[in-house]
């Protein structure tokens, strides 16, 4: 499931994309979980997640440029097609890292272009960044950042290359299945760890590329040596 926002202030232009990006989702075999917001602020208050974000320029109070340019700050990787009848902002757009631009009035198949380059590059980051809900917003960061992450209670500890730390509310099953495909190993009740950052296999654990020592559990020994061992095995 591919989660699309939509920014409009104008209801008609925001129903006509809805209904474009549904009926591309059914030509594509793709299901997509829509959600409209009509200003920038709604958008940059919004802690959801999302895959894709379309998005109007000319919005009231501040525009769509200036929210994009805010939201790369702490998101470099979410596609962003801009949707407006301003098309002196195009090489703007790019400046942020657009993926598309689309003049009004929309038509399917300037959208249908842009969707499947947006669905190109939301393919190439399945499993390569991950969504972590802060207490500040959501946060996307990098998944050859992320080095593993344990769960205390229903809080998650994202530990990070740099040797930072993220905490966010969640599981280790929800983590999980948000990296499914990526190369995790759950390698206790309360740890994943991040395959391509292991270092050093021992007795003891698993040495990670920042120096720490993750024990791995009695009952999950075999199967996570096993699964390390292929992984490993497999890149060289």
């Amino acid at each position: 499931m591919i989660r699309a926002l939509i920014v409009e202030d104008e209801p008609a232009e925001a129903q006509r994309l809805t209904e474009y990006v549904r009926r591309y989702g059914d030509t594509r075999g793709e299901t997509f979980q829509i959600t409209w917001l009509k200003s920038a602020m709604e958008m940059l208050s919004d802690k959801s997640p999302y895959d894709l974000v379309l998005l109007d320029i000319d919005l009231p109070g501040i525009s769509g440029m200036e929210a994009a340019q805010l939201l790369r700050v702490y998101d470099e990787a979410t596609p962003i097609i801009f949707v407006t009848n301003l098309a002196k902002y195009a090489v703007k757009g790019y400046e942020v890292g657009a993926t598309g631009f689309i003049i009004k009035p929309v038509n399917w198949g300037n959208l249908s272009m842009n969707l499947d380059r947006a669905l190109r590059a939301i393919r190439q980051n399945v499993g390569r960044t991950v969504m972590v809900p802060t207490d500040d917003g959501v946060r996307v960061v990098p998944f050859s950042q992320l080095v593993y992450v344990e769960v205390t209670g229903h809080r998650l500890t994202y530990h990070l290359e740099d040797g930072s730390s993220l905490e966010a509310r969640g599981s280790l099953g929800q983590l999980e299945d948000e990296l499914s495909g990526a190369p995790v190993i759950r390698i206790s009740k309360s740890c994943v760890a991040n395959m391509d950052k292991i270092v050093l296999v021992r007795p003891q654990g698993m040495q990670m590329s920042t120096g720490v020592t993750l024990p791995i559990s009695r009952t999950r020994k075999r199967e996570v040596m096993d699964a390390v061992t292929d992984y490993l095995g497999s890149r060289r």
